[in-house]
């Protein structure tokens, strides 16, 4: 049983993709940008950010963000409500990948993965 009824008209939502410069979050943000949706991009990368919302005439919104710094969090989705006042969906893509043989992982990399 689901919580939440599945979305199938995405025209005007209002979603906050964190780790949206890249990757997943990046694929996922042009996805929804397509259907219609009102897209939040966050990441560390302002640039790629500005690059990704710039066509979008007011659709889609760069919020710079390094996840890591928690007090850098309220202060994003502050931005993000100010904009449109409120948000349907969160989406947190960021992450990082550092290739390693599975015996060469030391336990700082693994916490690195996790933090």
């Amino acid at each position: 049983m689901s919580l939440n009824a599945p979305i199938r008209d995405w025209r005007g939502k209002r979603v906050w993709i964190v780790g949206a410069s890249s990757g997943i979050g990046a694929a996922v943000g042009r996805q929804l940008l397509a259907l219609g949706a009102r897209v939040a991009l966050s990441a560390r990368s302002t640039a790629a950010l500005e690059r990704m919302a710039a066509p979008h005439d007011g659709s889609a919104l760069a919020v710079p963000l390094d996840v890591t710094d928690a007090a850098a969090v309220a202060p994003a989705l502050r931005r993000v409500v100010s904009a449109w006042g409120g948000v349907d969906l969160v989406l947190l893509c960021a992450g990082s990948h550092r290739p390693v043989r599975a015996w060469e992982l030391d336990a700082a990399d693994a916490r690195r993965l996790v933090d």
